[in-house]
């Protein structure tokens, strides 16, 4: 079953970070990289960290190219899967 740590409607503020509640409760409280792929044919590898209030960011000039083309795209992202050493998410482009 895929759990999910957060979605979000990508605007120009995510370029430089997305701060986000982990919904899931299954990130670390210290200073990571989230291996990322939406149909396992291409990677991302974000930056992520615990932020005040207990909120989480993801920030770096990966993420940065990921979401310029990708503005007002609905983005889920999941909690990894027993097994997996990465996490899904899942892209739906809007108009």
């Amino acid at each position: 079953m895929e759990v999910i740590i957060n979605e979000v409607v990508l605007e120009a503020r995510h370029v430089q970070r997305w701060k986000f509640h982990d919904r899931s409760r299954t990130l670390p409280r210290v200073p990571i990289v989230l291996t990322v792929t939406e149909d396992e044919n291409q990677w991302w590898r974000f930056e992520c960290c615990l932020i005040e209030g207990g909120m989480h960011c993801i920030r770096c000039s990966e993420w940065s190219g990921f979401v310029g083309p990708r503005i007002n795209a609905r983005l889920t992202l999941y909690a990894q899967e027993d097994g997996e050493n990465f996490h899904r998410m899942k892209v739906i482009m809007r108009d």
